[in-house]
């Protein structure tokens, strides 16, 4: 009779046959879950392929299981509105872009992935979740993923997000944008002067009432002066 143990091991080396005689041997297998929720589907999608032929096999196996039975958007775990799907498993921790965008083309959601993307500094992660429809502005933990990209540095993608339509003044819970991060942060002027291309508005107040544009001019730098008379007003 095959293992769990066995069957994982399996799964996580991509070997499609093994698996297949596995889940004939022991059907009950299919449905177990790990202690995070996570199923089959969800650990093939982790896992790293380490060269081509093993980026071939992840993508043999998820067909594999999905013809078993497991479902293509079927979450590991919730948080709120937020799912752990295959497809974020493949975009956040098995960086396996082929992998992700085969899911996409079988029609699995495109949402839940952009913060992970963010966080992984993967604009081809962002690049393909937006070619098929992704909600860039879809709200997560601490606001938009433009917000997450800011807050953690990740300012190339920040920009991918910014090109693909990303609201420039989404809010944090605490009516913060991304102008205002970036001042609390101490960002370079170089990125400012990028997102104030997008067009951000100045006159937005945080909930303390602070505007990024009053926070600028009060800067003994004539540069941030110079950019806060660039700001919009609604």
């Amino acid at each position: 009779m095959a293992s769990r143990t066995g069957l994982t091991d399996a799964v996580r080396a991509f070997r499609v046959d093994d698996v297949a005689a596995a889940l004939d041997e022991t059907p009950e297998l299919l449905g177990a879950r790990n202690e995070r929720g996570r199923n089959w589907l969800h650990l093939c999608a982790m896992t790293k392929a380490p060269d081509a032929a093993g980026t071939a096999g992840s993508i043999a196996m998820a067909d594999l299981l999905l013809a078993r039975g497991l479902g293509l958007d079927e979450p590991a775990f919730t948080e709120g509105a937020w799912k752990a799907t295959s497809l974020w498993h493949a975009i956040a921790f098995g960086r396996n872009l082929a992998l992700a965008e085969h899911l996409l083309k079988l029609g699995c959601d495109a949402n839940h992935c952009l913060f992970a993307a963010a966080w992984n500094r993967d604009v081809p992660a962002i690049e393909l979740l937006a070619r098929y429809g992704a909600a860039i502005d879809q709200p997560g933990e601490g606001g938009t993923a433009l917000l997450g990209a800011v807050g953690w540095s990740r300012f190339e993608c920040a920009e991918a997000l910014l090109r693909h339509g990303a609201c420039v003044d989404a809010q944090d819970e605490n009516g913060r944008t991304a102008l205002h991060l970036m001042l609390r942060k101490g960002s370079d002027k170089a990125h400012f002067e990028r997102l104030i291309a997008y067009g951000p508005r100045g006159d937005i107040p945080d909930k303390d009432g602070r505007t990024a544009a009053a926070i600028m001019h009060r800067k003994r730098d004539p540069d941030f002066r110079r950019m806060a008379g660039r700001l919009a007003r609604g």
